[in-house]
């Protein structure tokens, strides 16, 4: 039997992109590597919040494409922004006429659409009863209904091309091996985040010293299966994650929340030495990155004053004051310094340096060594005692980088030539995230929105050449 289109991944962006394919009138498969009725993906995992560039998908076209590349730091493909930002808007509007519910978070006074139901937001893990969950089920209901079909449990080890056109999709798992005939692939099957080899070759650290803060699923098949087709790849040295408390490596009850971002951004992340090695104000993101490039990633640890763990009781989804502590997370508290410095394996003389000359800094508006950015966390004097420290962990969700794919869907070769008959959508593409400030878009737009453009141009592509 063959399909008109055959997507890979079964999370948010294959279903999508698979439905929109329905919606066009064309026969769509897709092939999920999961065997279970509620298969693990990042989708499934997800918070639902539906941002671009931590925009809402509603806010003006240039304002969403000007904060892609001005957080990109102008990396991102332009002609990719250019189409998120026009089609963010309607994505919405397709995601709830498909049944999707949003609310507001308590917590959150940004305006970003958050799908409901919302998720509890306790430390560990809890996609039961979310509203990614929910929607999940949405889609994969949807597209039964429209003739689509999912397979679970059949992982494609091979995209099938005869004479430089797809021809079909080697599998393993469901009927066996044989290639399903197709000419059109769309490859949605998440980053390489799951991947010792991969991300110890492209981002530079070993699995065991980073925590995989994901579903373990994404291992990198698309990559590899468009690679093998001519495609290039863009942006594969950095990853979306948080940064963690380092007990969550042990600590199952600390998985994948609470995260620590907001404690670093107002505070300060040191090495054993007591010195600083990175800007702390860039955020959750670019942290976690920095702490997966040291020469120890597990050697990193936040240092806060009373004020800030304070204000930990009401910051972020899942506060990590008390959560953390309440979950087994280790947080070292001392009146002074230098007993904080000692219990927390640091050179007191170092650290005092470090938050003499971190606190004059922040207090006068001076130059930080090394460089802190202020405009979104200013930094807060570590003054009021009594003090804290927390080892932490990087915390990788997914990777930034993948496919170079164009603002029509289509995966690029390194001449910028569309590979004829391959698409992709969600974190399999690279060109919008990363960069020297470890931008992050959106995992969800990039799902949905991309899933969407490249269906819609395969649906063209077949009324002009049909």
């Amino acid at each position: 039997m063959s399909f008109d289109v055959i997507i890979i991944g079964g999370g948010f962006a294959g279903l999508t992109a698979a439905n929109r394919c329905a919606e066009h009138g064309m026969t769509a498969l897709v092939l999920e590597a999961g065997a279970e009725p509620f298969y693990l993906c990042n989708s499934r995992n997800a918070t639902g919040a539906l941002h671009v560039a931590y925009n809402s998908p509603d806010a003006p076209p240039d304002t969403i494409h000007a904060a892609i590349m001005a957080n990109s730091r102008g990396t991102a493909r332009p002609d990719l922004s250019r189409a998120i930002a026009e089609r963010s808007a309607a994505t919405l509007r397709w995601m709830k006429a498909e049944g999707a519910l949003f609310e507001d978070h308590p917590r959150r006074s940004d305006g970003i659409p958050m799908l409901s139901p919302l998720r509890d937001m306790r430390a560990g893990l809890d996609w039961e009863s979310s509203g990614p969950h929910r929607f999940l089920q949405i889609l994969k209901a949807s597209l039964a209904r429209r003739g689509g079909e999912l397979r679970r449990g059949c992982r494609a080890l091979r995209i099938v091309s005869t004479r430089g056109r797809i021809t079909g999709v080697e599998i393993e798992g469901g009927d066996g091996t044989a290639p399903i005939e197709t000419g059109t692939v769309i490859i949605a099957d998440g980053g390489f985040q799951a991947d010792a080899e991969l991300t110890r070759r492209h981002l530079g650290h070993s699995s065991d010293q980073v925590l995989q803060r994901n579903a373990g699923t994404g291992r990198g098949d698309g990559l590899r299966m468009g690679c093998e087709l001519g495609a290039a790849t863009v942006g594969l040295d950095t990853f979306y994650g948080h940064v963690m408390c380092r007990d969550a490596l042990d600590n199952d009850r600390l998985w994948p929340y609470p995260q620590v971002d907001v404690i670093c951004a107002k505070g300060m992340v040191v090495t054993p030495n007591g010195a600083r090695f990175a800007d702390e104000g860039l955020g959750g993101v670019f942290m976690a990155n920095a702490i997966a490039r040291l020469d120890d990633p597990l050697s990193a640890v936040a240092i806060f004053d009373a004020t800030v763990w304070r204000d930990a009781r009401g910051t972020d989804n899942v506060p990590p004051n008390p959560a953390l502590p309440d979950a087994g997370g280790t947080v070292i508290e001392a009146d002074g310094l230098a007993d904080l410095a000692r219990r927390a394996g640091i050179d007191p003389a170092g650290l005092a340096a470090t938050v003499a000359g971190f606190n004059r800094s922040a207090r006068s508006g001076g130059r930080f060594a090394p460089a802190r950015t202020t405009g979104v966390y200013p930094a807060h004097p570590v003054a009021e005692p009594p003090f804290y420290a927390i080892p932490l962990c990087a915390g990788i969700t997914v990777t930034s980088g993948g496919l170079a794919v164009n603002g029509q869907g289509q995966v690029v070769d390194a001449s910028d030539r569309p590979v004829p008959g391959l698409y992709a959508a969600g974190s399999t593409v690279g060109g919008l995230e990363g960069g020297p400030a470890a931008s992050y878009v959106g995992g969800l737009i990039k799902s949905f929105a991309i899933g969407l453009i490249a269906a819609d141009t395969i649906a063209s592509a077949r009324k002009e050449h049909p």
